[in-house]
């Protein structure tokens, strides 16, 4: 659990750099392609993607919700957390970012003009767990995901063995 939580801090982390190099070369023609963060950004990027994959166990294996149901959950659960983040970050003149130049912003903390982005991440992060269960089979008798079957898979309701016969 751990290492995992250590791997989406790091792809965190790398998706805040590489987001703000590219954003750098649209916006400021800057073709060094230098992005930068901050160990918040680490922790709170980190924290924030660990909540939104048990959003995707809870809406995808308890909801069946399809990933376009789940993406505006996603969103609105990413800005929610920056903008709580930044806040509570302000308050010890810590917060890395501020966004007032930009148009769509809110208090600074948030903007909707990284909406395409944060599309971007949130696709990428449903599907990155749906290969990750692939790849992973856990346990069919888990409470957290009462449905899910061996690679990710659901399974109809009340099959809790996987299989279509009685073993």
């Amino acid at each position: 659990m751990m290492t995992t939580r250590r791997a989406e801090s790091l792809r965190a982390r790398d998706a805040s750099v590489l987001f703000t190099s590219v954003f750098n070369l649209f916006e400021k023609a800057d073709r060094t392609l230098r992005g930068h963060t901050s160990l918040w950004s680490f922790l709170m990027y980190g924290s924030c993607s660990f909540v939104v994959e048990k959003l995707y166990l809870h809406l995808h294996f308890r909801r069946g919700w399809g990933t376009l149901q789940r993406l505006p959950i996603y969103i609105c659960f990413i800005y929610t957390w920056e903008f709580s983040w930044g806040f509570a970050l302000r308050l010890y003149d810590a917060c890395s970012w501020d966004y007032s130049h930009y148009p769509l912003n809110f208090m600074g903390l948030v903007t909707l003009l990284y909406l395409p982005g944060w599309v971007c991440l949130s696709l990428y992060q449903d599907v990155l767990s749906n290969i990750l269960l692939r790849v992973v089979c856990h346990d069919r008798n888990n409470e957290e995901m009462p449905n899910a079957g061996a690679n990710g898979r659901m399974l109809p309701k009340g099959n809790k063995n996987g299989f279509k016969g009685n073993f």
